[in-house]
């Protein structure tokens, strides 16, 4: 999620860098790579009524450590541990808007018209502090993760939700950990990893309970993590300016292994299986690389992503990679450019409008979905949508003050997604869950097939 140097940057528009840099990067530090097991490209039945969902209060692992004494005018109830818990919605299609936030705003094709529902907001820490949930994880229909914490940039902690199939209920983490999660990958429900990009620690659930299953120096930052299956996961941390990263490491199920070579500086990656793994790696002139099973190598693009920065990597099958990245990569922003490779060339794409982007995530019918961030007068989400035969659609979210949905995640056998981030308050800022519950079929599905990348 950093264009080099912005793990961590804000991503609720131009509202002040105050409030910006307080709130916002709580959100977008580093998104999630879904892991192949996760990856579904053939289409799929709807999530359906999804009874039962329903927000849970939240609450903070453990209390905002910094800046205790100053406390906002923000609405909100206490519940515990320091937490606020804030107005929410049931997730039916027929569900009420949250009170006191404006509706979805969605323009598209009939494919990318189904609602974006705010369903969860909480608060960690006092009234003043930031909140966000950068990294949103789904192993299974019955089973999500959302990660993140409070107040970045300061002392701050970690926070994580769990959906087991009927309600987001937090998570308690190991005691003693600093900083806010911002990455996490999973390759089933009892294998989930999540790393702090700032706090030096990767946690690993086992189905049972959260561990620390690594820790080094956090002066080096980490931005991401892809796990295979509990015998073979990926750390990544590639530099930043002015910031070291911890390099590329594999687990082999006992020790882990730092890489060499091509491989060594990887922002970001995704799995298809364990011998084909693409990455890409950060900065102005960032690469692809692809791991075979036996060793990394840079992979040529061609005039596919020239002048781009890259910002992540989505490979649904060795035939389906998507790369997304802004251009010119000098730019603050810039225009969002995606790549898609067939399994023999790769087809360049370019959205209209400036915007810098942040994740991606599979639509379940070939197409895939990226969340960016707008900079200016604009303070909405902005979503942008491009189908399997290369057609574009853009969703809007407004909540708040000013919001950002910063990470994505199928569920599992269905078109709907999970979204996570948070949104301004006249406080501080809240995290957030939304609910892109997708009741609806492409218009022409034989046709879309027969148009889309091979």
């Amino acid at each position: 999620m950093n264009r080099s140097d912005r793990t961590g940057m804000a991503v609720y528009g131009a509202l002040g860098a105050a409030a910006v840099a307080a709130v916002v990067s709580a959100v977008v530090v580093s998104a999630v790579i879904t892991p192949a097991s996760t990856v579904r490209t053939s289409a799929a039945p709807p999530l359906g009524n999804a009874p039962g969902l329903v927000a849970a209060p939240a609450r903070a692992v453990v209390p905002g450590a910094a800046d205790l004494a100053r406390q906002g005018t923000g609405h909100g109830t206490r519940t515990g541990q320091g937490a606020i818990s804030r107005p929410a919605a049931t997730a039916g299609p027929a569900a009420a808007p949250v009170p006191g936030y404006a509706a979805s705003t969605v323009i598209g094709p009939p494919e990318a018209r189904d609602p974006w529902r705010l369903v969860f907001a909480g608060h960690y820490g006092s009234l003043a502090d930031a909140s966000g949930y950068p990294a949103v994880i789904a192993p299974g229909r019955d089973s999500a993760w959302v990660f993140g914490g409070t107040n970045p940039g300061e002392p701050s902690k970690p926070a994580a939700q769990h959906w087991n199939g009927r309600r987001w209920l937090p998570a308690a983490l190991p005691a003693g950990l600093d900083s806010f999660i911002s990455a996490a990958s999973a390759s089933g429900p009892a294998d989930v990893w999540a790393v702090s990009a700032f706090g030096g620690y990767l946690l690993h659930w086992n189905g049972t309970g959260w561990s620390v299953a690594r820790k080094w120096n956090p002066a080096a930052q980490a931005t991401g993590v892809t796990a295979i299956s509990p015998a073979d996961v990926w750390l990544f941390g590639s530099p930043g300016r002015g910031v070291s990263g911890t390099g590329t490491w594999r687990f082999d199920g006992h020790s882990w292994t730092r890489v060499s070579g091509p491989g060594a500086s990887i922002y970001r990656a995704s799995a298809v299986g364990r011998d084909d793994v693409w990455g890409i790696t950060a900065g102005p002139g960032g690469a692809v690389v692809h791991w075979d099973g036996r060793r990394w190598a840079r992979v040529r693009t061609g005039a596919a992503l020239a002048g781009s920065q890259l910002a992540d990597v989505l490979a649904t099958s060795a035939r389906s990679v998507w790369v997304v990245g802004s251009s010119p990569a000098t730019a603050e922003d810039g225009h969002v450019v995606v790549a898609h490779w067939n399994g023999r060339s790769w087809r360049r794409m370019r959205a209209s409008g400036l915007a810098i982007p942040r994740s991606l995530a599979g639509d379940g019918y070939g197409g895939i979905w990226i969340t960016a961030m707008t900079l200016g007068s604009r303070t909405e989400s902005r979503l942008l949508h491009v189908s399997a035969a290369g057609r574009w659609a853009e969703a809007t979210v407004s909540r708040g003050l000013g919001n950002a949905i910063s990470d994505l995640a199928r569920i599992p056998g269905t078109r709907s997604l999970w979204g996570s981030g948070g949104f301004l308050t006249t406080s501080g800022g809240d995290a957030a869950i939304w609910l892109h519950q997708v009741t609806s079929r492409p218009r022409h599905p034989a046709a879309e097939d027969a148009r889309a990348p091979r």
